[in-house]
C-alpha cells in the first residue's frame, strides 16, 4: 500500500498564484518567485512550501508598497528585531512601506523551514539586496529568521529578524 499525500485545493492555489500576484507589477526587482535549488526534507512538506511562497510574497508586497496585502500576512502581535531593538507591528509595517526606499536588486535564497511545533514554523533564508534609502545607496546581505504560526486556521507571520552576514 502506498502512502499518498492529499493536497487541498486552497494550498495548491496559494502556492501557484501567490508568487504571480506578488510579482505582477515589479518583475525582476526581487527574484522572489524562484524556487530553491535544493530543498531540505522539511521544505518538501506542502505547508513548508506555502510558507516559503508567502515569505517571498511579503518582500514583493513591501517593495510594491501594497500595504493591505503586506499587513494581511502579519499576526496582530507581529514584531521585528533590528539594530535599534524590538519594533512593534505598526512601526515595522510603516518602515516597510517607506516610499523613500527603493530596491534595485533583491535575491532571496537558501530557504529552510523548521517546524518547531505543530502550528509554528521558523523560515530561514539569505537575502542580498541593494538600492536607495532616502537618496543614499545601501546594500543588504543578511540571514533572515521569520516565525509563522497557524492561528484560527491561517498561517501568519509573528516575528521577523535579519542578521547581517559577518563582515558586512
Amino acid at each position: 500500500m502506498t502512502n499518498k499525500r492529499i493536497i487541498s485545493l486552497p494550498i495548491v492555489l496559494a502556492t501557484l498564484l501567490l508568487p504571480w500576484i506578488a510579482n505582477a507589477e515589479l518583475p525582476g526587482i526581487c527574484d522572489t518567485a524562484a524556487s530553491p535549488t535544493s530543498a531540505p526534507d522539511a521544505v518538501n512538506d506542502t505547508t513548508g512550501q506555502r510558507l516559503i511562497v508567502e515569505e517571498r510574497a511579503s518582500w514583493n508586497l513591501a517593495i510594491k508598497r501594497n500595504a493591505a496585502a503586506y499587513r494581511a500576512l502579519h499576526a496582530p502581535d507581529f514584531f521585528t528585531v533590528d539594530a535599534t531593538g524590538v519594533v512593534d507591528r505598526a512601526d515595522s509595517e510603516a518602515s516597510a512601506m517607506d516610499s523613500n526606499v527603493r530596491f534595485d536588486q533583491c535575491k532571496l535564497s537558501g530557504f529552510d523551514v523548521h517546524f518547531v511545533a505543530e502550528a509554528a514554523a521558523l523560515v530561514t533564508y539569505h537575502v542580498k539586496a541593494a538600492g536607495l534609502d532616502h537618496g543614499k545607496a545601501f546594500q543588504l546581505d543578511s540571514y533572515v529568521s521569520s516565525l509563522w504560526m497557524k492561528r484560527d486556521g491561517k498561517w501568519l507571520n509573528v516575528f521577523y529578524q535579519a542578521t547581517p552576514v559577518p563582515g558586512q
